[in-house]
């Protein structure tokens, strides 16, 4: 499944790209947030020490971010062995018209930063203890350690029970720890772009929602076994179907996080491959110093998914699109339909000035192979610990049991090791594992070496599917409670998490 799904070579869709929408619609006067068609913005920028707060937007009653004085969270850049310091000020109303698990929200919220290897415990990424509720503050020090893979990492709320509406209202924001150039030195003088995608919500007999439709070329027919209409497309920084300026033959690099609670992005550019450097934040190489980068064409990422990749400007004149293939995501899954998500322009000029990667202040790159013997005896072992995922009318459950705060920890582990999880789906439709704080090495499935295994910290499970991961507990920094679950937003507020214990 990982080396059809998530990196197989050839997709044969049979889509052309179709007309641009360069203005920003209106309907009865009022301007569709987000516009369609306009040039990519570039997200804020900040180092490591800021405030952050969280509001309802006064328009339309929705979580929101707010950075000096502004809805558009920032680009949180970081360097490993540095230190990012976060004021989180809950200024959400105390009342609430959006609905969660257990009825209307009640706008509690905190913050997770996804993929870093730190301490679970506050003032880090604590989503266990440390809760904000309306008109209370969290600090967060997070300390990165020295050998944190370089990378695209992100961070959003996560508050159990209403994690899914705040991630759907775009409560999210990346993270990029710098030093990639460290692994790929091509890359120092390329324009970077980041790109989040996040949900823009469709409505029946809503004239913006079929404007939206319309112009990402939302596909009307279903790709798998899954019934019933999309109700959500995919924006890119704020914006549907953006233009994104890239001259004939330059290459760019592009961070690419999927922050959507529950959308599949498979990602293609139209006849051209992508160079993936990175998965999840890990530098391709990072494990393996022999290996370089991957000619893809197309790229699976789940909910909470990260590519990092090297795209190279079409010919003038020709159009070419980014693009999300349709998913199957099963016979209980939700429809995920083929759509585009920007459109290469080669003859625009950038709105604003974009980040170029310059060498960071680093020696040199930092590697860390898997031992052999370490990997062979885990390989010819049987699992540690094994995570079932499944579902019924009541809820959703890890090993048959619904998340609750108080329980026990479904397992313990020792700090400084490697161990064998298997990972189980006995549902009907897809599941994304995640675990907090630690990378895995995904190689086998249903007992079968993969062609070829990645190192993820989200990976998808098709229906009745089975992988073997090799978990690295090896980073000493890592100790306390912590959590691991399915990262379909609205699975995990419903019961599809459990605690884990590190020791």
């Amino acid at each position: 499944m990982i080396a059809k799904q998530l990196l197989r070579a050839v997709h044969e869709v049979g889509l052309t790209a179709g007309i641009s929408i360069i203005c920003v619609a209106t309907v009865n006067g009022q301007s569709i947030r987000p516009p369609i068609g306009t040039p990519l913005p570039d997200p804020p920028q900040v180092v490591t020490s800021f405030e952050l707060q969280a509001i309802n937007d006064p328009a339309t009653g929705k979580g929101a971010f707010v950075f000096e004085g502004h809805e558009v969270p920032p680009v949180v850049r970081a360097v490993p062995g540095g230190v990012i310091q976060l004021e989180y000020v809950n200024q959400m109303s105390r009342s609430s018209s959006e609905v969660c698990v257990d009825g209307p929200c009640t706008n509690m919220t905190n913050l997770h930063f996804h993929g870093l290897h730190v301490s679970p415990e506050a003032p880090g990424d604590d989503v266990l203890t440390m809760m904000a509720m309306p008109g209370e503050s969290l600090h967060y020090t997070v300390d990165i350690p020295a050998d944190q893979p370089p990378g695209l990492y992100w961070y959003h709320t996560h508050p159990h029970g209403e994690s899914y509406q705040q991630a759907l209202d775009g409560m999210s924001g990346a993270i990029v720890i710098d030093g990639m150039d460290r692994y790929f030195p091509e890359i120092k003088n390329m324009k970077e772009k980041i790109l989040i995608l996040r949900d823009a919500e469709l409505k029946e007999g809503d004239p913006s929602s079929a404007l939206l439709t319309g112009a990402v070329e939302l596909a009307p027919y279903s790709c798998g076994a899954a019934t019933g209409k999309a109700t959500r497309v995919f924006t890119v920084n704020g914006v549907a179907r953006p233009k994104i300026a890239i001259a004939y033959g330059e290459k760019q690099f592009w961070r690419i996080v999927n922050a959507s609670p529950d959308l599949y992005a498979d990602l293609e550019v139209d006849s051209e491959s992508m160079t993936v450097v990175a998965l999840d934040g890990m530098p391709l190489t990072y494990h393996d110093p022999k290996r370089h980068t991957e000619e893809l064409r197309h790229v699976l990422l789940a909910p909470a998914g990260r590519v990092e990749v090297i795209v190279k400007g079409p010919m003038p004149g020709r159009a070419t699109s980014l693009r999300s293939l349709c998913v199957n995501t099963g016979a209980d899954g939700d429809p995920n339909p083929a759509m585009v998500l920007a459109d290469l322009d080669t003859n625009a000029e950038e709105a604003v000035p974009t980040h170029s990667l310059q060498a960071g202040p680093y020696d040199k790159a930092i590697y860390k192979p898997l031992p052999n013997h370490v990997r062979n005896r885990l390989e010819r072992s049987a699992p540690d610990f094994t995570v079932k995922f499944s579902e019924d009318k009541n809820g959703f459950y890890i090993n048959d049991r619904k998340f609750f705060p108080d329980a026990e920890p479904m397992t313990r582990v020792k700090v400084g090791t490697y161990a064998h999880w298997r990972v189980t789906n006995a549902t009907n439709e897809i599941h994304p594992f995640h675990i907090h704080q630690v990378h895995f090495l995904v190689y086998g499935r249903a007992g079968v070496p993969l062609r070829r295994p990645e190192w993820m910290d989200t990976v998808n499970l098709a229906p009745k599917e089975s992988l073997d991961l090799i978990m690295d507990f090896t980073d000493r920094i890592i100790r306390g409670l912590s959590v691991f679950h399915c990262h379909l937003l609205s699975h995990e507020d419903k019961g599809m998490m459990a605690t884990i214990r590190f020791e």
